[in-house]
């Protein structure tokens, strides 16, 4: 079963090509035994009667020897060869021809010796004939079949069967082909959804069956982008009332709330509030709501770089490390990239450790965009953990708020970029959160 192909178009394309290599084969024996067929019906009475008439001149010729078996051959236009010079002529004939000697024997008798030979792509059959009254003395008449090579394919049967193989054997890739493809599509399409898009609608053709799943994918698919669209309207319409009494509270707080420590308090649980829903926001987004654009490596980092520093979140943009992606080229959702980085960072400071620091290498067609940071780290099965949504760390349940949709964020907006995501401790100690992006070649 190992051997056996994967796919289901290759395992079909296998199974009608054995089968019609089956067909040809079991064409061309039964061609061949038509053929061995056609030859018996071809020694008719009168031919039985030559080669009779042939061996009695054989029995009651003279003894001169050649000069008399060449005569004989010349006057009934068959080839002789003594005996004594080849004894072994020709081949013996197989069970194909077992009518033609059954033939041969019951009339010239049961010890007749008979061979088949060809000569010059023409059929002949050999007969051991005595010659004169010295039962001692024998030659082999050979009594040519034109037109008719009973040993072996001729070469139009050969090219015919080549010619029509090869026409089955298209006419079977194009036919699987066919049946698969709407596997495929459905394949695909299911592929898709199972990583958050839509698909295209499927065309409901083909087999019934098909048919029938690809109409209920098509359904599926329909009902997720519906329940999409609710949760994306539902997230929305919550944000919009929180944030309403949120800056109401904002304002209370300012008003009402004359110890300084206190007022500052309530604003960073507001803001913290605030950047809760913003998350909420973010991880709701189905796809990017801006083009890609092809954007330079160094220009982006410094940019980000520049940007966490003026929120408060300072990072050290490793522009001069060995290696450094410089001048690569990148196709980037600009508001999704600078928004995966923030995250990255801002998660770094809070549950890691300063010094944060940001550096770009290229690894092969990719380039490796890293935020180290010189915490505790994770471990390997929180790191896997974490990029779950609504997931939070120890560290963090121990004194940060937050939803836990960070990292969850991160892996979807990597996603888009055609990416990959993962987090892992460093030997140094620290955490380094690293994306994988591809380079654009041209």
């Amino acid at each position: 079963m190992t051997l056996l192909p994967k796919s289901l178009f290759a395992r079909l394309f296998l199974l009608i090509t054995l089968a019609v290599i089956v067909a040809v084969v079991l064409f061309g024996m039964i061609f061949r035994q038509d053929r061995a067929s056609l030859i018996a019906r071809n020694f008719t009475d009168a031919k039985i009667q030559q080669i009779e008439a042939v061996r009695e001149r054989f029995a009651n010729a003279p003894d001169d020897r050649g000069v008399t078996l060449l005569a004989i051959g010349k006057e009934f236009n068959v080839l002789t060869v003594p005996v004594d010079r080849r004894p072994d002529i020709g081949k013996l004939p197989g069970p194909a021809f077992r009518q033609i000697v059954d033939k041969l024997q019951e009339t010239l008798g049961k010890d007749t010796e008979i061979r088949w030979g060809t000569r010059l792509d023409q059929a002949i059959v050999w007969i051991r004939m005595p010659v004169g009254a010295d039962k001692t003395r024998a030659v082999w008449a050979g009594f040519p079949l034109r037109n008719m090579d009973a040993a072996e394919f001729p070469m139009r049967l050969a090219l015919s069967m080549g010619a029509i193989g090869l026409a089955l054997l298209a006419a079977t890739l194009l036919f699987a082909r066919r049946l698969t493809r709407p596997l495929s599509e459905l394949s695909n399409a299911v592929a898709m959804v199972a990583d958050g898009k839509r698909p295209e609608a499927l065309p409901e053709t083909g087999p019934s069956e098909i048919a029938e799943v690809s109409r209920n994918v098509n359904k599926m698919a329909a009902n997720l982008a519906q329940l999409e669209t609710d949760r994306k309207t539902m997230l929305a319409g919550i944000s919009h009332d929180i944030r309403t009494p949120l800056a109401r509270l904002r304002l209370a707080s300012e008003i009402s709330v004359t110890e300084k420590k206190s007022r500052d308090d309530m604003n960073a649980d507001i803001d913290e509030i605030d950047r809760i829903v913003t998350q909420f926001l973010d991880f709701a987004r189905g796809e990017p709501a801006e083009p890609p654009h092809p954007t330079r490596v160094d220009e982006a980092l410094s940019h980000i770089a520049a940007k966490a520093e003026a929120l408060g979140l300072p990072v050290t943009w490793m522009n001069e490390a060995p290696n450094v992606a410089h001048a690569l080229t990148i196709h980037v959702f600009p508001a999704a990239f600078e928004r995966m980085l923030i995250n990255l960072i801002e998660n770094a400071h809070r549950y890691g450790k300063p010094p944060v620091e940001l550096t770009a290498l290229r690894d092969g067609e990719y380039v490796e965009i890293t935020v180290i940071d010189h915490g505790l780290g994770v471990s390997a099965a929180d790191a896997v953990r974490l990029k779950q949504p609504f997931v939070r760390g120890d560290l963090a349940r121990g004194g940060h708020m937050g939803a836990g949709l960070g990292l969850a964020i991160v892996e979807r907006l990597a996603k888009w970029h055609n990416g990959h995501f993962d987090i892992a401790r460093r030997a140094g100690g620290g955490n380094a959160a690293r994306i994988r992006l591809p380079v654009q070649t041209s």
